[in-house]
């Protein structure tokens, strides 16, 4: 394995308020409450750390406890901050109420990647980002920064990755020249939003981002599983049945499992395999982020959730 990865987005510390009883809106809910790191992007990260792969990060943190924990254990992870920036504010937040069968109610999330990952913060990187594999990005940053990798991203011919991240964020994608993009990763709300074309046919919304320039569409469906649409072919996968304790992070899971596949040359299936086996152990837990993960572990429960 010698592919280096480059991740750019934003990284927040997770509140997830775990309600005891079905939700009662405008009332008082007793929950429970789990704090960690979080963000699309550092939950790819740090998927990819315990996976053994060659990541750094690109994101902003503020100047306050939150940031130097983040920063803490990210080091110690094995995490490469280095170009990262620090600035005089507080570290981004993510905060959301989950109803008691472990599905997102409401979430809300304040964030300062954007203000801060900006082009012209980018093109002093630009020698540095250019030496990765594999670029990573989340659609927390501004649509024009994201556009600007984009165009780095091809004419540099790097391999580039778009999580939409949310429906509101991921329609920021829905203006852009995408040529060149190799995968973007939407469920299905997510995908007519990027697509922003006159339909109700789902294999439409594909075409028109193939059109647009993306080599890959891994559209996914919760429990109907996924699909992996391509111009000229297309791979489905089914998903177990399991109890889901924390819907938190498993699309982030997916991506990151994914991508270790496809870093250790497996086939398609394969990679997806892993892919939705990461994000099968995520939802067992409460948090985005599976710490007891490793290669071994992985592929054996790629084996268990695929009768292998």
């Amino acid at each position: 394995m010698s592919k280096s990865v480059l991740c750019i987005g934003a990284t927040l510390i997770d509140e997830l308020y775990f309600c005891e009883n079905t939700i009662v809106t405008h009332s008082s809910n007793p929950a429970e409450k789990t704090t960690s790191i979080g963000g699309v992007i550092s939950n790819i990260v740090q998927h990819f750390a315990l996976l053994d792969i060659n990541v750094s990060l690109i994101t902003a943190l503020g100047s306050d406890g939150d940031a130097s924990f983040i920063s803490n254990t990210f080091k110690n992870r094995g995490i490469n901050l280095q170009e990262s920036i620090v600035v005089d504010e507080s570290t981004g937040k993510y905060v959301s109420i989950l109803n008691s069968d472990g599905n997102l109610f409401v979430s809300a999330c304040q964030d300062i990647s954007p203000k801060y990952i900006t082009i012209p913060f980018l093109e002093s990187k630009a020698d540095y980002i250019i030496n990765f594999d594999i670029i990573v990005v989340d659609t927390n940053l501004d649509s024009k920064t994201i556009q600007w990798i984009i165009d780095l991203s091809r004419s540099h011919q790097k391999l580039l990755i778009i999580e939409p991240v949310s429906v509101p964020k991921a329609s920021k994608l829905s203006n852009l020249n995408l040529d060149g993009v190799y995968m973007i990763t939407p469920n299905e709300e997510e995908l007519s939003v990027i697509a922003s074309i006159e339909t109700q046919t789902e294999n439409e919304y594909i075409q028109s981002l193939i059109e647009r320039g993306v080599t890959k569409i891994w559209l996914r469906k919760g429990n109907q599983g996924s699909v992996l649409y391509e111009r000229n072919q297309l791979t489905t996968l089914s998903v177990p049945s399991i109890t889901i304790l924390d819907s938190t992070g498993a699309g982030d899971a997916a991506l990151a499992g994914w991508i270790f596949g496809y870093i250790h040359d497996e086939d398609e299936l394969t990679s997806m395999q892993l892919g939705h086996s990461l994000a099968l152990e995520v939802l067992k837990i409460k948090g985005a982020v599976d710490t007891s993960m490793n290669n071994e572990k992985l592929y054996q429960v790629k084996k268990i959730h695929y009768n292998e």
